[in-house]
């Protein structure tokens, strides 16, 4: 009786023994699977940290980029406006082949030089026009010449120097549709030059003035059409460089 007793006793311990071994074994497993998802866990933090932190850096490195476009295209940009405003765009259609000038338009009688010349001419012809036209654009194509070769490259002068070029284009178009000679560049006898800047300024104020009277004195006649297309953009490219003008007188009195 005793020895059964005993033997049950035994065989209790065993299996609490065992059962206890068993849990043990069950919390060390599932202690290193949690250690392990934990560390799983941690390095995919860490990941998505370092990639939002890398997609941060490059949204950045665009954006400076960016910036840094917009600063080197704004002076670009601003430089394009302002070569729009003082020299713009101006239509002009010159017929190649039109009717011929009659023989009382052909003919030559000046009463000065350019715009001066031609305010003071009471019996303008097309040929008349057309040659004080040309004298006129030579001339301050001359001035501001001498102008930026004494002060150097000078804003608005360097603009302004282009349109009159173009102005010259425009009017050996219309001496070329009409077989006549273009003339040759003769201003420098009429060219004075400024003492300052402050006078070069002023002194485009009175050659744009002049220059503009001049063009409204020619329209007021009865012209052809390759003619009145050109003398109306003149006109109109230099209310733009008097603006200009204007302008930078404003800017240095």
């Amino acid at each position: 009786m005793n020895n059964h007793k005993l033997a049950t006793g035994s065989h209790h311990q065993l299996v609490i023994t065992l059962m206890l071994i068993a849990f043990i074994f069950v919390s060390i497993i599932t202690m290193s699977g949690c250690s392990a998802e934990k560390s799983t866990d941690s390095t995919t933090t860490q990941t998505v940290q370092k990639t939002s932190a890398l997609e941060t850096t490059e949204v950045q490195s665009v954006l400076e980029t960016s910036a840094q476009e917009t600063a080197e295209t704004q002076p670009v940009q601003a430089e394009n406006k302002l070569e729009k405003e003082i020299a713009p765009t101006v239509e002009h259609n010159v017929d190649s082949d039109p009717v011929p000038l009659a023989d009382g338009d052909t003919a030559l009688s000046l009463e000065g030089y350019g715009a001066k010349g031609a305010l003071a001419d009471t019996d303008l012809t097309i040929n008349d026009m057309l040659m004080y036209a040309v004298q006129d654009e030579y001339l301050a194509h001359g001035e501001y010449l001498a102008i930026i070769e004494k002060f150097g490259d000078q804003r608005p002068y360097s603009n302004i120097i282009r349109s009159e070029e173009t102005h010259l284009a425009y009017l050996e178009e219309v001496y070329t549709s009409y077989g006549l000679d273009f003339p040759q560049d003769t201003s420098a006898d009429h060219i004075v030059i400024p003492a300052d800047l402050l006078e070069a300024a002023e002194t485009g104020v009175q050659a744009e003035i002049d220059n503009i009277a001049m063009y409204e004195l020619f329209l007021s006649h009865d012209l052809p059409e390759n003619v009145f297309e050109v003398f109306s953009a003149l006109k109109k490219g230099s209310d733009s460089h008097l603006l200009a003008f204007q302008k930078q007188a404003d800017k240095l009195n």
